[in-house]
């Protein structure tokens, strides 16, 4: 759809859009109107009408609540009009799907704002259980020699630098924009850590494979070509942990840095990075090796010269 417009019951709507644009960046094409604490149907139905007259093309409305006020008004107006389609039921990741996927229908719209509901508790068992169980039946070495006509030549599609590893930004836009077939997550820590491994599968798109990898592990699989043509997404937590698959044998020709939060002693680089300056000296060495390093929270965002900022 070329326009989203999301109404609701007071401030729903604008909470959920100024959320979606924490996660994926502005979206001009998504609107809002709210029914006011101290409105009405007619408020809403004036307010909605005035909205959709300054629209062009196909418009997706989704409403908050199945026989709300603005559900029913939205009908009301538009059942007729084929160039909109009506959605009850708003939630998160179904204005994500809508604004990310604009050649999804209606139904497969639903479907998916479905599959993201779940008993987190229920699925971490289950899939503890499944690392586990992964594991233990995993060979002590792997074999690479199978792999040789791959060494050297991973198809990597993106490096990135985010603490919070495997979340919205990574799984919801990153990785579905860039056609992503296997993540690879590069941390020691993480690789060796059961429930952090099943965080990170539960948090990973279901359509993607999932690696979860120590620093030498990694740069072992991807310089021999473990992976085949698949394409890659490498994730790392830290630039130290970049500098130590460097320093492997790991090849990368650029890096993106995304989220790096505040903690004691740092300084702000871009409103989602701060650095220690051990952290700095790190980039420097990174840098050093002519590999580009940029910043850029989503693909919408600009590209920035991530050492240019650093070095200002």
């Amino acid at each position: 759809m070329e326009n989203i417009v999301l109404v609701s019951h007071g401030q729903m709507a604008a909470g959920v859009k100024a959320t979606l644009e924490m996660i994926v960046g502005k979206q001009d094409h998504v609107h809002v109107v709210s029914l006011k604490p101290d409105g009405d149907d007619r408020q809403f139905e004036a307010d909605l009408q005035a909205e959709m007259k300054t629209l062009n093309g196909s418009t997706l409305i989704i409403a908050d609540l199945l026989g709300g006020t603005p559900c029913n008004v939205a009908l009301r107006n538009y059942l007729e009009d084929d160039q909109v389609a009506i959605l009850a039921g708003m939630s998160l990741p179904l204005v994500i799907e809508a604004t990310l996927n604009t050649q999804a229908t209606p139904a497969e719209l639903v479907t998916a704002a479905k599959g993201a509901v779940a008993d987190v508790k229920v699925e971490m068992s289950a899939t503890t259980e499944d690392v586990a169980e992964t594991t233990a039946a995993a060979p002590t070495a792997d074999d690479l020699a199978q792999y040789q006509a791959y060494a050297g030549k991973a198809n990597i599609v993106n490096v990135r630098i985010d603490e919070r590893l495997i979340h919205g930004q990574v799984a919801g836009i990153w990785s579905t924009s860039l056609n992503t077939q296997r993540i690879i997550v590069i941390n020691d820590e993480a690789a060796k850590d059961p429930l952090q491994k099943s965080s990170l599968r539960m948090a990973a798109p279901s359509s993607m494979r999932l690696s979860v990898l120590t620093v030498a592990e990694a740069a072992k699989n991807v310089q021999a070509g473990k992976y085949g043509a698949q394409r890659i997404f490498l994730l790392f937590k830290n630039p130290t942990d970049v500098l130590r698959y460097l320093e492997a044998g790991g090849e990368l020709t650029t890096v993106n840095v995304g989220n790096m939060s505040y903690k004691e002693g740092t300084r702000e680089v871009t409103k989602s990075i701060q650095v220690t300056e051990a952290e700095e000296a790190v980039f420097e060495d990174i840098a050093k090796r002519q590999i580009k390093i940029t910043a850029q929270r989503v693909p919408n965002d600009p590209v920035v010269d991530f050492m240019e900022k650093l070095r200002s």
